[in-house]
């Protein structure tokens, strides 16, 4: 499995780089302490957990970069730092998959009855939390174990803009995997949206508003064709490795996350901060109470008690002025 890339142009070197370095390891950063520190743009675990695992993956992509070992079709890096690296990539698109996995199955257990993982909150929480992180360390180690009983299949010239193992039965093992995640992630969006779609239009026959916010839906529509085409692309990678498509969409998957929760109205009114008194004297906008609506909100859990509640549409007071749908939301932003 030794496949020549061709050498590496200053424009594509670049488009590896500063995406991973902008978006991964430094905004993202920012966006998670906005969600950790700031209490008008809370988010539940699994999106934060989201946002951490492109962080981390930023910070492996660019590991030659930290060390001062990137330049333009440079000479192979010190061995030792290229096993390390080799090994840690192996394990981002099995980390992030799981990671989108547990966030959109968390979407989805918080709207629709009965979906909620078996067992107490805590425990469902650590898993949902962990799995990603036990999906990078397996395939991590199993790069790893190969990497020093065959230092030869690690290198840089193989990839050219990180370095690698060429190993193609855990690569294999490796894109499978994502593949079948991926898949996942989609009929879990798909049954999501027909679950949307169709009480929108009961909404729109009972004569009410739907309160179904255009934002909410482009934020799960651009997310969902962004994993569809991570779907193509690692399907061709694993059978065409003289393509740059994987990595490109590597190196940009984490400004789409950015892009897509970052751009909230509650997370540009904490960053816009010096406009807060501005944003203060514009009249709050309440909706009726007998106007139901319903919308999903991230910051919060699914919980044991959701179960034994009927999903019905519910009217809300003029207390929270945002309608909801029973007491699951999930607030993509507006």
């Amino acid at each position: 499995m030794s496949f020549d890339m061709g050498p590496v142009t200053p424009l594509l070197l670049n488009i590896w780089i500063y995406p991973n370095l902008i978006s991964n390891t430094i905004l993202l950063p920012l966006l998670v302490a906005t969600f950790l520190f700031s209490t008008r743009a809370t988010r539940h675990p699994t999106l934060i957990n989201l946002c951490m695992t492109w962080i981390f993956s930023g910070i492996f992509s660019l590991l030659l970069f930290y060390t001062g070992k990137y330049e333009v079709n440079s000479p192979e890096p010190p061995r030792l730092l290229c096993i390390v690296q080799a090994s840690l990539i192996y394990g981002i698109t099995p980390m992030w998959s799981v990671a989108v996995l547990v966030f959109v199955y968390h979407m989805v257990a918080t709207t629709i009855e009965g979906w909620a993982f078996p067992g107490g909150s805590t425990v469902r929480l650590v898993v949902m939390l962990s799995a990603p992180y036990i999906a990078q360390c397996s395939f991590s180690i199993a790069a790893l174990a190969i990497s020093v009983s065959h230092p030869r299949l690690v290198n840089l010239r193989h990839r050219k803009l990180y370095c690698s193992l060429e190993h193609l039965r855990l690569y294999s093992a490796m894109g499978w995997f994502t593949f079948a995640v991926c898949v996942a992630i989609i009929a879990f969006e798909i049954y999501l949206a027909i679950f949307m779609y169709r009480n929108y239009r009961g909404m729109r026959q009972a004569r009410h508003s739907t309160g179904l916010h255009l934002a909410l839906l482009l934020r799960v529509l651009i997310f969902g064709l962004y994993i569809l085409f991570g779907i193509a692309a690692n399907f061709v990678f694993m059978y065409t490795q003289h393509t740059r498509i994987g990595d490109m969409y590597l190196a940009t998957m984490g400004t789409v996350v950015l892009l897509v929760f970052g751009s909230q109205a509650d997370v540009l009114r904490v960053w816009c901060f010096w406009r807060r008194d501005d944003l203060r004297k514009k009249p709050a906008q309440i909706c009726p109470s007998h106007e139901p609506s319903w919308s999903i909100d991230l910051s919060k859990a699914s919980s044991p008690e959701d179960k034994d509640e009927p999903l019905h549409l519910a009217t809300t007071g003029l207390e929270s002025g945002v309608p909801v749908y029973g007491d699951r939301h999930l607030n993509l932003g507006n």
